[in-house]
Parts: structure tokens; C-alpha cells; sequence
């Protein structure tokens, strides 16, 4: 009897949670509709180039709504200053099919979680909420947003729900003693560094989106890579299936060393 009444409470469990995660999913369309004002494409401006804008990467805006979450390698990825140096910008939405360009200016770039503040000039953007990721657990599904292969979609923002595989770490390359620096140093004092392992297909031009809750909205983590397997071209045409995030408690500290 007891066996039999313990069984009853797991099926009656198990209803339950997938009848939550319908829920959860069936709520997607309207949390999109919210986030997507917040997603904004990084990139670099010259003048003399055509086109004159080149899309690098994803960000979103937080805060105030005049700051962006990006990845660092994005934002590291644009060569500034010099007389063929690009400018740093932000193109955000100004309804749904046009963007306006801001120009933006790097607040930290913190190579050791992948993770870059950006400042941009203008009006406040609706900005999305961070939230703590400490209850992140694996089989939760979430969803991401982004910019996958850049301007060959005409800069359309895509949804893909994604369940978190695995809460892992990820070991950094000891650094040489040529490489250590105070902030090398604080790194492998901090221990490795935690990601989420997602079963959503990302591909390039996805890094620094944000990946969020689909009820709420708030945001969990951030984009960081895809697992390629062999060329950066074969992720369009064999996607591994496999993409990192790094989780919003990283973003939260960063956001707190500017407030």
C-alpha cells in the first residue's frame, strides 16, 4: 500500500511539472513581444566603409536603459582609435522593422567571464531585469534571444527555447608568468568559472543575447559560445546543438561595480 501510494504522488508529480512547463512555454509568444525592444545589435561604424555598419554581436539593455550587456569578445572584437579605427555603436529599435544608431563607449570588458558593460548616448531604451541565477536548475527550459548570421535574416531578432543541460565549470588556461596580472590572479583565486549547458541551437551572431525566463522575462545569463565541430562554417550547416551561457550572478556583479 505504501508502495502503491508513493507511486501515486511521483505520477501526480510528474503531471504536474509538465503541466507547469506547458504553461511556462504557452507564455513565450507575449514574453517575447516584451524583450525584444530590449535586444539591440553592437557593432562597428566607419564612415568610409560600405556598408557603413558591420553587426559583430548581440547586446541588451539594463539599468537606466543607456547601458548594454554584451559579450567581451564582441566588444573586443571592434578595432577602435587610429585613423582606420571604427567607432563603437549600438543600433536599437525604433519600431518594428527600423533601428536607429547610438553611439556607444566601453565601460569594462571582463575577458575571464566573457562579459562587457557598454554605455550608450540618447534617450532611455526599455530595459530587462536581471535576475539571480542561483535557482537555475538542470531540465529547466529557457529560452534565448538574438541575431544568428548577422544582417542575412535583415537583422530579425530570433527566439529559441533551450533546456539547461548541465551547470558546469569551465576551467581557464593556466597563464603563463608572463600573463599573470592582479586580475589573472583574482581569477584562479575565484575558482573555475560557471556556465549553463543548453540544448538550443545558437549560431554566430547570437553571442550576447540574453537568455531569460519565458514567463517573467528576467533575464539568467548570457550567450557566450556554440561547440563547433570543425569550421566556424560548418556551424550553419552541422549545428552542434550544444551552446554555453554564462549565468546572470556574473552579470549582476558587474552591473554592481558601476552602479
Amino acid at each position: 500500500m505504501r508502495l502503491q501510494r508513493a507511486i501515486v504522488r511521483c505520477l501526480l508529480l510528474f503531471v504536474l511539472q509538465c503541466a507547469w512547463g506547458q504553461v511556462a512555454l504557452a507564455q513565450l509568444p507575449d514574453t517575447v513581444e516584451r524583450v525584444k525592444p530590449s535586444v539591440v545589435l553592437v557593432g562597428a561604424y566607419r564612415a568610409t566603409d560600405n556598408p557603413r555598419f558591420e553587426y559583430v554581436g548581440t547586446g541588451f539593455v539594463v539599468g537606466d536603459g543607456l547601458r548594454v550587456v554584451t559579450n567581451a569578445h564582441v566588444a573586443q572584437r571592434i578595432p577602435t582609435g587610429g585613423e582606420k579605427g571604427a567607432a563603437l555603436v549600438v543600433q536599437v529599435r525604433s519600431g518594428p522593422n527600423a533601428w536607429v544608431m547610438r553611439p556607444a563607449r566601453l565601460l569594462e570588458a571582463n575577458t575571464e567571464q566573457d562579459l562587457a558593460l557598454l554605455q550608450i548616448e540618447g534617450a532611455a531604451v526599455p530595459a530587462l531585469s536581471v535576475a539571480a541565477s542561483d535557482h537555475v536548475r538542470e531540465g529547466q527550459d529557457l529560452a534565448f534571444m538574438g541575431f544568428p548570421v548577422g544582417g542575412v535574416l535583415g537583422f530579425s531578432s530570433v527566439t529559441h527555447r533551450a533546456t539547461v543541460s548541465s551547470i558546469t565549470t569551465m576551467a581557464l588556461p593556466s597563464p603563463t608568468s608572463q600573463q599573470l596580472n592582479a586580475r589573472a590572479i583574482r581569477s584562479m583565486r575565484a575558482g573555475p568559472l560557471q556556465v549553463f549547458q543548453l540544448d538550443g541551437t545558437a549560431y554566430p551572431g547570437n553571442s550576447g543575447g540574453p537568455l531569460f525566463d519565458p514567463q517573467s522575462g528576467a533575464v539568467l545569463g548570457v550567450i557566450s559560445m556554440v561547440w563547433i565541430k570543425g569550421t566556424r562554417e560548418a556551424a550553419l550547416s552541422q549545428p552542434s546543438g550544444i551552446t554555453y551561457a554564462i549565468p546572470s550572478r556574473y552579470v549582476l556583479e558587474l552591473l554592481a561595480r558601476h552602479h
